[in-house]
């Protein structure tokens, strides 16, 4: 069996389990277990908001004194780096004994330490019962940004969500071209860009197209927002992203339901739709094979649901 070369651990509210298992399934093409997890695919982990750490795995072991013995072998060169002990959910030593296997292991790698800012930084944890040492890379959360977007209603779709209906569409690879043809004020886009795609959007609405372009202006974005219908698109793409309007004051009618299923399956190969009702139905009338599918919670005391189906 191929060694995995990367250490990976998940949180996530109880009301987003089924969407972070969407997530997963989508980037690493297995089903989500539990919280900690091996893999060959290296991803970062700020393109989710349920990814929180990797560790690139150099050496691992059943007993710390072998683990300090091999990264002493090795003689490590490193500058102004510093050792972090990653909790991963299990048998987890008490805050002076991590401290302490961080020092003897930063002890045995040649270079200058720095505590602040580092530019480089090694983690190590213990995870039934073996050791792991490695290239730490941690969740920076700098997206959290976009949720303080200039623009924005009461109905616009929350960043967390934005981000894995991202990966969802493009299964981390990032040379696929995606759509979002009824963006709004552009929170796909802004995790589209963030996560390094090729996204555009397009909106009907004339005023909410321009404040899309407000958003994507505010972080120095660079996404294309046209001002049409769906059924003016005349491109091809990977995959769409819709998020159906919904509300008082954005109700999508059935004849406009049924035009925008009708076109995303004409400009893209695959459709990743989201809906604030169960649409199952109307999909399957458009010949459409949904290949997975999740509902998610607005909070874990809210009735409000989100349904969220990948179809092809």
């Amino acid at each position: 069996m191929e060694a995995c070369n990367y250490l990976y651990s998940l949180n996530y509210p109880e009301f987003e389990k089924e969407l972070c298992a969407l997530e997963v399934k989508s980037l690493f093409h297995f089903l989500m277990d539990e919280k900690v997890f091996f893999a060959n695919t290296k991803i970062d982990p700020s393109v989710s908001p349920f990814l929180r750490n990797r560790i690139e795995v150099l050496f691992s072991h059943s007993s710390f004194t072998e683990l300090v013995r091999l990264v002493d072998n090795e003689k490590l060169h490193a500058t102004d780096f510093m050792v972090r002990y990653v909790k991963f959910y299990d048998q987890d030593p008490s805050f002076e004994m991590r401290r302490s296997y961080c020092k003897q292991l930063g002890s045995k790698i040649h270079g200058q330490p720095l505590y602040i800012s580092p530019k480089e930084i090694f983690g190590i944890t213990f995870y039934r019962g073996m050791w792991y040492f490695g290239i730490l890379k941690q969740n920076d959360i700098t997206w959290k940004e976009h949720k303080d977007k200039p623009f924005s209603y009461s109905s616009s779709i929350d960043s967390n969500i934005a981000k894995v209906l991202v990966n969802i569409a493009g299964n981390g690879d990032r040379s696929k071209r995606i759509i979002d043809p009824c963006c709004g004020v552009g929170t796909v886009l802004l995790a589209g860009v963030f996560a390094g795609y090729s996204i555009k959007g397009c909106e009907i609405n004339r005023k909410i197209a321009q404040a899309a372009r407000g958003n994507l202006k505010h972080f120095n974005y660079n996404a294309q927002v046209i001002t049409g219908d769906i059924k003016d698109i005349d491109e091809v793409f990977d995959a769409s992203i819709i998020d159906l309007p919904y509300g008082n004051f954005s109700m999508t009618t059935k004849d406009e339901l049924q035009s925008i299923l009708k076109n995303a399956k004409r400009i893209s190969k695959k459709i990743v739709l989201v809906s604030a009702k169960n649409i199952t139905e109307e999909i399957k009338s458009e010949n459409l094979a949904i290949l997975d599918r999740c509902e998610v919670g607005k909070n874990e005391n809210s009735d409000f649901i989100r349904y969220v189906w990948v179809c092809e």
